[in-house]
């Protein structure tokens, strides 16, 4: 499947906007400023019902501005028409022009990976930016994985709200208990699923960085959760005073995390700018082989200013690869139009190029 047409309204920087895309490789240049990079956001909110950037709606709305509309027509396997528009704080999303009941109903219809100089967040940045990617790339092929993330967090904000209510003070272990059994079957499954998608990624990850990086050091990805080491219902359990006193949740999936290295070194503290760079954008390709050995199709790629943030070597490495027939729609912006013809000149594949 892919995206022919995109129309915007009010969304960001986009009073209105259309634009035609084919299915194969797609260059959208022009100045800074011009809104580059929120066009690939549209592409990705048509997929996920939410901007890659930004999780409040209201703060996407065009300046002085009263709602946003982003449409795409989908071609390929199954054709489809999908609106989404945002109003009065409500979204609503609509597949050839018959809304879906429930917004969830809709994620998982389309997968795009998303490569943007941001993504530095992903190393750089704390654990909630890592949780992040782990669940957007399961949201978006597991509905039952996106329900239990759902149940998950509704039942931690309940159990919080508890805890905070009683300020420190004693609670009787049996009502916190009864909470604990709202949070317990859906953060074994998170887990589960969480740990089954490290293990997945890893197969495609290693071999896409030394072929993008040419280097000798061998890249780690670890799964940090702390119901690697027991059973959730007793951590829960063993932690009622801890968690009395500080008034949260102190054990459960919503502190896991990814440790990243290189070598016997962790990435975060030893890694140079370009083995940074290298390791994030292998990991959102490892996504995207993921995505394409679950669902059999080709997600769409989207690549914001990769030219401006990795050297020319490099750079020339990530189009060959996804210039190869294993890829299918791209949509990647740049300020230069011609650094983007040097580098796509050598692959023979369809090609658009708007310039903005």
């Amino acid at each position: 499947m892919y995206l022919q047409r995109l129309q915007l309204f009010n969304f960001k920087n986009h009073s209105q906007r259309s634009l035609e895309f084919c299915d194969g490789i797609n260059t959208l240049t022009g100045a800074n400023g011009v809104g580059k990079t929120n066009i690939l956001d549209a592409v990705h909110y048509l997929a996920n019902a939410k901007s890659y950037f930004n999780g409040i709606d209201s703060q996407i709305i065009e300046h002085d501005k009263t709602f946003f509309t982003v449409k795409g027509q989908f071609e390929g396997e199954l054709p489809a028409e999908i609106l989404i528009q945002f109003e009065g704080g409500k979204k609503t999303i609509k597949k050839n022009d018959k809304a879906y009941p429930r917004l969830l109903d809709h994620i998982g219809m389309i997968q795009t990976v998303f490569i943007t100089p941001y993504d530095i967040d992903l190393v750089l940045g704390n654990s909630e930016d890592r949780r992040r990617f782990v669940d957007l790339s399961l949201c978006q092929i597991d509905k039952a994985y996106l329900q239990n993330l759902s149940t998950y967090k509704k039942a931690l904000e309940q159990r919080n709200a508890l805890l905070k209510t009683m300020q420190g003070r004693y609670i009787d272990p049996d009502l916190l208990s009864s909470y604990d059994a709202k949070l317990i079957p859906a953060g074994i499954l998170i887990h589960q699923r969480r740990k089954e998608f490290i293990e997945h990624i890893l197969t495609f990850f290693t071999t896409v960085y030394q072929n993008l990086s040419s280097g000798s050091e061998t890249p780690s990805i670890q799964y940090d959760s702390p119901l690697n080491n027991g059973d959730f219902a007793t951590l829960l359990a063993d932690t009622h005073r801890i968690d009395m006193a500080a008034q949260r949740t102190s054990v459960g999936i919503h502190k896991d995390d990814l440790i990243f290295g290189l070598g016997e070194f962790p990435l975060k503290k030893y890694g140079s700018q370009g083995q940074i760079k290298s390791f994030i954008i292998a990991l959102k390709l490892a996504q995207y082989n993921y995505f394409q050995a679950v669902t059999k199709n080709h997600p769409i790629l989207l690549l914001d200013d990769i030219f401006e943030k990795i050297d020319e070597e490099r750079a020339q490495r990530l189009i060959d690869m996804v210039g190869a027939s294993g890829y299918g729609q791209i949509l990647i912006t740049d300020t230069h139009s011609s650094r983007v013809e040097t580098h796509f000149q050598p692959i023979d594949a369809n090609k658009l190029h708007h310039h903005l």
